[in-house]
Order: C-alpha cells, then sequence, then structure tokens
C-alpha cells in the first residue's frame, strides 16, 4: 500500500493533514534560550505525537550568533520516523512553536523560547546555509547521520 494517501488529525491541531504510508526520517534541531530546560522538555513531548523519536544528540549550550548580549541558546537534535512529508511536518512545527508562545521576528537571531528546525529529510540537506552558520549543527550531523557526510 505504499503511497497510499490517508486523511488524519494532526497532534497539535485539529486541521487535517495528508501524508502518505512511507516512513520519512527527519533531523530535528531544537533550541532555546528563555527558560530553555524547561522548553526543549515541553518540546520534545510536543514532537514525539509527531512520529517516533530515534536517537538525539546531547544538548550544549552555545553563544548567540549576531546579537550577542542576550543568553546562550540550549540546542540538541533528534531523528524522527515520521508519516509525515517535509511540509506537513514543518508546519507541524511551526504550530509547536506557536503554542508555546514563540513570537516570530522578523529579526532571525533573539531570544526565543523555542526553535524548530528541521535540517535533514530522508537524507538530504533541508537548509545547508544552517550548516555553514552553526558548527555545532555540523556535529549533530555528524553524530546523527554520519553518512550524508560519507564524501567528506
Amino acid at each position: 500500500m505504499k503511497g497510499t494517501k490517508a486523511e488524519i488529525f494532526c497532534a497539535t491541531g485539529n486541521r487535517q493533514i495528508t501524508h502518505t504510508n512511507q516512513i520519512n526520517t527527519a533531523l530535528i534541531l531544537l533550541g532555546s534560550n528563555i527558560d530553555p530546560e524547561k522548553n526543549i522538555a515541553d518540546a520534545l513531548n510536543a514532537i514525539q505525537k509527531l512520529g517516533r523519536m530515534g536517537k538525539q544528540t546531547a544538548f550544549i549550550y552555545t553563544k548567540p550568533l549576531q546579537f550577542e548580549t542576550q543568553p546562550d541558546f540550549l540546542n540538541g537534535a533528534l531523528l524522527l520516523y515520521t508519516y509525515l512529508p517535509l511540509f506537513d511536518l514543518q508546519a507541524e512545527l511551526e504550530q509547536i512553536e506557536l503554542e508555546m508562545g514563540r513570537m516570530k521576528d522578523i529579526k532571525k537571531h533573539v531570544p526565543r523560547i523555542i526553535d524548530l528546525d528541521v535540517i535533514t529529510f530522508n537524507g538530504s540537506i533541508a537548509d545547508e546555509k544552517d550548516i555553514v552558520q552553526l558548527p555545532f549543527l555540523y556535529d549533530f550531523v555528524k553524530q546523527l547521520q554520519p553518512e550524508i557526510f560519507k564524501w567528506q
């Protein structure tokens, strides 16, 4: 039945989304510098409703970029196995951010309650510039999906 579409109710809202029976693998980056331990734990609880969580990196504190007069960020990553296609997964992660109180700001590097990003999806890098700008992110990908950098 691979490729069969089915309607399901999403975990974080009441809208319907479509998915196929293919299990997708996503590497999700989590970050917070406002009450980070609590907000990371809350985000992990919400993410587990989107699929099966796999391996995780350690969560580490990193210095903020550009806007340096703010608290350090707590960052980590995990693998998520989900039936959601990329677009719907990104929408669900954004919904989690909004429900946790994140305000979308024009400025990228400001304090935030939670930041959830898809870094890889089915073995492909979703946003290469993030990996270049955030050295710890490269390490997270190497830890969880070393095959992505097998050419190095």
